[in-house]
């Protein structure tokens, strides 16, 4: 298959994947929700965000050349928030948490659901161990590409069941904008990488590893924060 043709043929398998239309998105984004549940969700969902450049971290190491790295640096300086830490993404999520009235003593001691550890310990392995094409798929098209779509759900729940300013849920409207420009950057470098069928293989596998990781994800959410409509699906 032709790059640019596997690279189509997989955003449309991402966009149909369970975990970016999976039952909780759809949810959250229709169904009432109370301010507990919204309080529930944000504070699993940080434990997510606060450890994201780890996994950009892990695969430096593994970056074949330079031009490959420059890349790189566009995204870490995004989610670093370029010229100041008070823009970095977990200083904005931290903004969304304290619009909650989440205090700051409380965004640390959280105990994480079985599937927030097995998503964030899966991702650091996965990252750590893995091979530079494998670790594309995860930080490219498993999450630059797929967030978009997913935090189009969140969004919507959270403006029909809260009145927060568009500063304050500023952290998921950026990255719906500002994640699109992260997938072209990080399918710059896919396009070099699976020109072979085994490239291509390789890199699919690390996208559906991290789709599968956070199809659990919204699982434990579902469990905790939609315990009734579970039962119904388990029914």
């Amino acid at each position: 298959m032709e790059p640019e043709v596997f690279i189509k043929s997989l955003e449309e398998e991402i966009m149909h994947h369970e975990a970016v239309q999976h039952p909780f998105l759809h949810t959250f984004a229709t169904q009432p929700l109370t301010l507990l549940q919204i309080q529930t969700f944000g504070l699993q969902h940080y434990q997510l965000v606060r450890v994201f450049l780890n996994y950009m971290t892990n695969v430096l190491p593994h970056i074949p050349d330079q031009d490959a790295a420059d890349l790189f640096r566009v995204v870490f300086d995004d989610e670093f928030g370029q010229h100041t830490i008070f823009r970095s993404h977990p200083a904005l999520y931290r903004n969304f948490l304290m619009s909650l009235g989440i205090p700051e003593e409380g965004w640390g001691r959280v105990t994480h659901l079985p599937e927030t550890s097995d998503y964030i310990q899966g991702h650091l392995r996965l990252t750590r161990e893995s091979d530079f094409i494998y670790s594309l798929g995860i930080v490219g098209p498993g999450h630059e590409f797929s967030i978009p779509t997913m935090f189009s759900y969140i969004v919507a729940g959270l403006k029909k069941n809260t009145s927060l300013s568009d500063e304050q849920i500023e952290y998921f409207t950026l990255h719906m904008e500002q994640d699109v420009g992260h997938a072209k950057v990080f399918n710059q470098l896919i396009l070099r990488h699976v020109a072979t069928e085994a490239g291509q293989t390789r890199l699919r596998e690390g996208a559906m590893a991290s789709l599968a990781l956070r199809k659990r994800f919204w699982d434990g959410l579902s469990r905790q924060i939609f315990p009734e409509g579970q039962k119904k699906i388990e029914g």
